[in-house]
């Protein structure tokens, strides 16, 4: 075979991809509009994901389709209402600074590049979607939280133990280390 032709373990490469939704419809659809724009290390993966984040969805019903194996108890309506209505298709992107970093340092970062933190509505639609990532690494969303009684500000997680998918809370003040992906909108102009 030419350079030019694409190899069988490529092609496998593409579905594995393709199964841990990195590759997901819309940035495929960018990359055959315009390859050099996607190409990163020589691969077709943008952090880019999208989920339909329906808010006519109790926060439990949210909560309940992504098929949790732990949920903190304090993840619960009292603490966080649901804002929004109607179905919303959302296009995400994972935020990842390579770095440990505050969640100042992290916002600071989205808003220098357009982007907003996500809501816990949009952590539970994208973890419903893409149920695999959060055993690749923990992704938190800075775009909701609750205040403990003690005065710290949890913002929910995606995370794992073991094998086990959890939606968690981890404080806000704390340092984040260099493994978490923080989950961002882009802003609308």
């Amino acid at each position: 075979m030419g350079k030019n032709f694409v190899t069988p373990n490529q092609m496998k490469e593409f579905w594995e991809l393709v199964e841990k939704g990195k590759i997901n419809r819309e940035n495929f659809q960018k990359f055959l509009s315009n390859p050099e724009n996607i190409i990163k290390n020589n691969k077709i993966v943008d952090d880019i994901y999208s989920a339909i984040v329906d808010y006519n969805m109790s926060l439990a019903e949210m909560i309940k389709v992504g098929k949790y194996d732990y949920v903190n108890g304090e993840i619960a309506s009292k603490n966080f209402p649901i804002m929004g209505s109607g179905k919303v298709d959302i296009s995400f992107e994972l935020v990842h600074l390579n770095k440990s970093a505050s969640s100042e340092e992290v916002l600071l970062h989205m808003e220098k590049n357009n982007l907003r933190p996500a809501t816990l509505a949009e952590l539970l639609a994208f973890g419903a979607k893409y149920p695999e990532i959060q055993r690749e690494f923990p992704v938190a969303c800075l775009g909701s939280s609750w205040v403990y009684r003690v005065g710290h500000r949890g913002v929910p997680c995606l995370c794992r133990y073991d094998s086990k998918r959890r939606l968690s809370l981890d404080w806000f003040g704390h340092g984040w280390g260099d493994v978490w992906r923080f989950l961002a909108v882009r802003k609308v102009s």
